[in-house]
């Protein structure tokens, strides 16, 4: 038959227990155990839920870590690439100094060259110049009047040009040489011949700005000194601005080697 007696069900029994447990111990000693065990699953729950958070972020920061680790090696890579073009930059810059400086005593020197070139082109002109000093050019002479003689030509001819040179020059005139200046159209106009003294040769162009030799059923014969091809060319340059002085009525005259000189009479 089953036990009926209250005392010996379970809940009777807890009862019993709790009794004596809190008839054994205050109601302080109580407290502080309840507290204690709270703390005791505080910390356990702290450090679960932070083990649990560690994990969780490992897992989720390691792809991270990896690209992290990955762009360092690469940025370390790429400073030591700038750090080794920094150095050939600073090469290149020491370098491009010294050829720039380099350039700048060329360039003097080049600059100095080209001065004393021009002087010693200069001189040269000079010194050309000086060789046709005594030379005279005569344009629009016909071809083929001089015959085969053709100093003997110019000897006979020019005192009947020129009738100043009976008092000005020494007659009969001494011709060195004279010839024909051919180019490259069929007639050879000009002819250039040289006289063994400078004075004649101021006395012929002097007379024949004045006389202006005409020829029979003929243009004006024209007398020019003769100069070297650079400083004719330099001459030349004045060509038209002296004709339209002649035109005016203003005379004008070159002084050597390319000086224009203008007499306006007041």
């Amino acid at each position: 038959m089953p036990n009926k007696n209250p005392a010996s069900s379970p809940q009777k029994q807890q009862e019993i227990v709790n009794k004596r447990f809190k008839a054994s111990l205050p109601h302080e000693d109580i407290a502080l155990l309840i507290k204690q065990t709270v703390e005791t699953e505080r910390e356990t729950l702290r450090e679960v839920v932070g083990s649990m958070l560690t994990v969780t972020l490992d897992k989720a920061l390691s792809p991270l870590s990896a690209c992290i680790s990955e762009n360092g090696a690469l940025l370390r890579s790429l400073q030591d690439n700038i750090d080794c073009q920094a150095a050939k930059i600073e090469t290149l810059t020491t370098k491009v100094d010294g050829l720039q400086g380099s350039v700048r005593q060329v360039k003097r020197e080049a600059n100095h060259c080209i001065t004393e070139l021009s002087k010693l082109q200069l001189k040269t002109d000079e010194l050309e110049d000086r060789g046709r000093r005594n030379n005279i050019r005569i344009v629009n002479l016909p071809v083929g009047v001089e015959g085969e003689d053709a100093a003997g030509y110019l000897k006979t001819m020019l005192p009947v040009w020129i009738p100043d040179l009976a008092k000005t020059a020494t007659l009969p005139l001494e011709i060195d040489r004279a010839h024909r200046v051919y180019t490259k159209s069929s007639q050879a106009n000009t002819m250039i011949f040289r006289l063994l003294r400078y004075p004649d040769r101021q006395a012929i162009l002097q007379g024949a700005r004045k006389a202006k030799p005409p020829l029979p059923n003929g243009p004006k014969l024209e007398f020019y000194a003769d100069y070297f091809a650079g400083t004719a060319q330099r001459r030349s340059a004045f060509k038209g601005l002296r004709a339209r002085c002649r035109q005016m009525g203003i005379d004008t005259f070159l002084i050597y080697p390319a000086i224009l000189r203008i007499k306006i009479n007041v």
